[in-house]
């Protein structure tokens, strides 16, 4: 929850709460130990609220979309309810974009956001925060783009989440065109170079795979893996005309 000083300091103030308390009502020194035990209480309450996510969000759905089965094109829509922590906040950041194509077309809310791209490749997609928002008490917003050159691996593809924030449920779609079926799939979650296997996905006619989980860890990766059949000869060509 904390770093090893703030850790330190958070048990101090605990301690001195309990200790203010002992001497409100062991002790003739009842208004001393009052004020002790209030400001200790009142520094743990403040250390919480600012460790606190500047955003919560109540529920995360991304769904990939497929659009030929050669897993050349595809969309990725990720919506949210998003509610922020404290009212000053200005701007929302979508990050850890990443993949092994190209990325393109990026809204927000079906509008032009402003976008930057790391040296690693990835991308950040920033949100300017209105007031008419009213992001302290929860706001959809969905985020989209489109992928080319991303899932032509043979035999397998991936739809990943990175979360940064404090989320009450993840949920993982995948859709695939028909006529190349999905054989298998698993769902696992990557923290701290540690891989954790979750509950199966549902396999929904060979070509909707669905994975979700509440209260996913924060800065862990979440995972959906599946397995396909390879493309024949005659798909690739009937891509190509």
């Amino acid at each position: 929850m904390f770093d090893k000083p703030n850790q330190l300091i958070f048990y101090i103030n605990v301690a001195l709460t309990v200790f203010g308390a002992l001497v409100a009502l062991l002790t003739g020194y009842v208004v001393i130990g009052l004020i002790i035990a209030i400001c200790a209480a009142l520094l743990v309450w403040d250390q919480f609220r600012q460790n606190k996510s500047t955003f919560i969000i109540g529920d995360l759905k991304k769904i990939l979309t497929l659009h030929d089965t050669s897993g050349n094109k595809a969309t990725l829509t990720q919506s949210q309810m998003t509610t922020a922590c404290h009212v000053d906040n200005t701007e929302y950041w979508f990050r850890h974009i990443s993949a092994m194509g190209s990325i393109s077309n990026f809204t927000v809310n079906h509008g032009r956001p402003e976008v930057q791209k790391s040296d690693n490749g990835s991308y950040q997609v920033r949100m300017t925060l209105t007031p008419e928002l009213k992001m302290t008490r929860g706001t959809d917003l969905t985020l989209s783009y489109q992928y080319e050159g991303a899932f032509t691996h043979p035999h397998q593809g991936i739809l990943s989440h990175i979360v940064d924030c404090d989320t009450d449920r993840l949920h993982l779609i995948v859709e695939i065109p028909k006529g190349r079926t999905v054989t298998s799939a698993r769902f696992y979650c990557m923290r701290n170079g540690h891989e954790e296997a979750l509950l199966p996905p549902t396999i929904s006619g060979q070509t909707r795979i669905e994975a979700d989980i509440r209260h996913p860890k924060r800065d862990a990766e979440y995972c959906l893996q599946w397995n396909w059949e390879k493309e024949s000869l005659m798909k690739k060509i009937g891509q190509i005309f």
